[in-house]
């Protein structure tokens, strides 16, 4: 008749633990007196052991009875049995009976008491049955089955499984996120010349026509008085010329001054340039003169750039694998880092072909409008962004990835 595993090892492990004892058996405490285990497992049956497990099932109380001299076995000269803390309503189900060295039976005691709480883990309906009871009723076997661990790591890794393809949710696509000015400006040098001061910064608020900085115009100073100058001694000799009716002279001096008064206009339209001034109210996003006065600068070179303060659009680096998802009209959220505890939605306006390269992949700019700007938006900062796509299952939205990576990898390794 075979034993529950469960409380064999149990019994094993407890008399291996325990010094100074012989033999162990449990018991049921019913009628029939049904062994339950026996250590060590191929010993035999010790009747004083079954009587004193007996007699402690009965009573409900721990049981010793010290051996006569014929009946001590190499030294174990007493039988100690007491019921089990393993219960079934009101009812002790389980007695164990030891033989043991007298010497050894306090710390015998102590690790029963530990092996009790162990015992307690143990299902209480396996341990009640019969063996006989389990060889009746199969189907009481087979439903046993679901207190191995194995099984309920099974079980349980199979409905995960099956909640993660019925449950849906929306899909995200998330990116990183910046805000850039819906227009921006430059100022540029009109001319090559050299920075004579800078009064603003990057990072500074300006109204349109305030002055940002302004450019040595010494040399062009210069030339408007050469050119000044020229233009007086071409106007005496247009008068010396008339004086004399020698028109054709008078009509080259004529021309003359008239070149040299396109050339002092430039110089005039020139000095005035000189001075850079702000095109719009807004914020400086790059430009920082004031450790370069003095510098050289070359007609065309890019000395500031400003946007606006109350218009912006946001642009999402959506990476290559993922921006086929993307359409014009989606929703999606926006966390920025200089204000994480606000959450700001947007709606997408167009994919644009443009795409900038990343470490290992290229993203393309998706453009998408805030539905709120508040104050402390300023452009050029970033975040995180989330556009809702549709609602799919939790296992597509978890595992596309390494599927699509998968699939890839076989269509290239077969063909």
């Amino acid at each position: 008749m075979s034993l529950p595993n469960a409380l064999a090892q149990w019994l094993d492990t407890l008399c291996r633990m325990i010094p100074g004892v012989s033999h162990a058996v449990v018991l049921s405490s019913d009628a029939s007196a049904q062994q339950l285990a026996l250590w060590p497992a191929n010993a035999q049956v010790d009747d004083l052991l079954l009587t004193a497990a007996q007699q402690s099932s009965l009573s409900q109380d721990i049981y010793t009875q010290s051996l006569r001299r014929d009946q001590i076995d190499k030294g174990f000269d007493r039988i100690i049995a007491l019921p089990l803390e393993l219960r079934s309503g009101d009812r002790v189900i389980l007695s164990i009976a030891l033989k043991l060295d007298a010497d050894k039976q306090p710390v015998v005691m102590q690790l029963i008491g530990w092996g009790q709480q162990w015992l307690k883990l143990l299902p209480v309906e396996t341990l009640a049955r019969s063996p006989v009871d389990q060889v009746d009723k199969p189907e009481q076997t087979i439903s046993g089955l679901f207190y191995r661990p194995g099984v309920i790591l099974f079980v349980a890794l199979l409905c995960i499984i099956l909640v993660m393809f019925v449950v849906k949710t929306t899909y995200r696509v998330t990116a990183p996120a910046n805000l850039e000015g819906r227009i921006q400006r430059v100022v540029v040098a009109p001319f090559d010349g050299f920075i004579a001061s800078a009064h603003k910064r990057a990072g500074e608020l300006v109204s349109e026509g305030d002055l940002l900085a302004e450019l040595d115009t010494r040399e062009w100073l210069l030339e408007q008085q050469q050119q000044s100058a020229q233009r007086s001694e071409y106007s005496r000799q247009y008068r010396q010329a008339l004086a004399r009716r020698d028109m054709a002279q008078a009509a080259i001096f004529k021309s003359q001054m008239q070149q040299v008064d396109a050339q002092l206009r430039l110089i005039e339209k020139k000095i005035q340039r000189s001075s850079l001034l702000a095109p719009l109210d807004g914020v400086i996003i790059s430009g920082d003169l004031d450790r370069s006065q003095g510098a050289p600068v070359k007609l065309g070179d890019t000395l500031y750039e400003l946007a606006p303060l109350d218009e912006y659009r946001l642009i999402v680096l959506v990476n290559e694998r993922q921006v086929a998802d993307i359409k014009a009209g989606q929703q999606g959220e926006l966390t920025l880092k200089a204000k994480s505890s606000e959450t700001l939605g947007f709606t997408v306006n167009r994919i644009s072909p443009v795409f900038e390269e990343q470490s290992d992949s290229i993203a393309f700019r998706v453009e998408a409008q805030l539905d709120s700007e508040p104050s402390f938006l300023r452009p050029g900062m970033q975040g995180q962004a989330k556009i809702a796509v549709d609602e799919r299952s939790l296992a597509w939205i978890y595992f596309h990835r390494p599927y699509d990576a998968l699939r890839t990898w076989l269509w290239t390794w077969l063909n």
